[in-house]
């Protein structure tokens, strides 16, 4: 499997597009984990977001391993309509990568897990780092970019998308995610 291939399957699987990137393009600062912690309702509510996914610190050391990286775009997304699954894409895609030889991939989706139809973290009083062994699906679990400290805006930017605040509900919006390959 080459990187054409595997981008030709992110779209198959419902990405609108992806582009092979560079990790050093992709922008990871601490205030934007913080903005999930001090902004997001999802904050301890999955174990895919803060406190339970990696700090920005680690996400940077981790980036620092890997020649490649896939940049996967959802784009005119609507609230209220049947939409694309990203976690579970990204996880297909990381899945996919690792048995064609690509043995460091990782998946980073977008925003709060939809893979249970409720996570079992919003029911914990006091989390801990012990907490995640509760998830139901370890295996698939995949934290999302901007829980891991991942500057969304900018690393789409970095890539060519246009991307911009959604200033209105009901206007379309864009998710993206990443996968680390080598």
């Amino acid at each position: 499997m080459d990187f054409n291939e595997l981008i030709e399957s992110a779209i198959e699987k419902g990405a609108s597009s992806s582009k092979l990137i560079k990790p050093e393009d992709v922008v990871v600062e601490n205030w934007v984990r913080q903005k999930c912690q001090y902004g997001c309702g999802g904050y301890a509510r999955y174990f895919t977001c803060p406190p339970y996914s990696p700090s920005a610190d680690e996400t940077k050391k981790t980036m620092q391993a890997y020649k490649h990286a896939l940049l996967v775009e959802f784009s005119n997304l609507q609230t209220g309509e049947k939409q694309p699954n990203v976690h579970e894409i990204m996880y297909e895609l990381e899945r996919e990568s690792f048995l064609n030889g690509f043995y460091k991939a990782l998946a980073y989706a977008a925003g709060p897990c939809r893979i249970c139809s409720s996570c079992v973290a919003s029911e914990i009083e006091n989390p801990n780092q012990f907490s995640k062994r509760k998830c139901l699906n370890p295996g698939k679990a995949r934290p999302s970019m901007e829980s891991c400290g991942i500057d969304v805006y900018q690393t789409a930017r970095n890539a060519g998308y246009e991307i911009d605040v959604v200033r209105n509900t009901g206007d379309p919006y864009k998710r993206f995610g990443l996968l680390l390959i080598d």
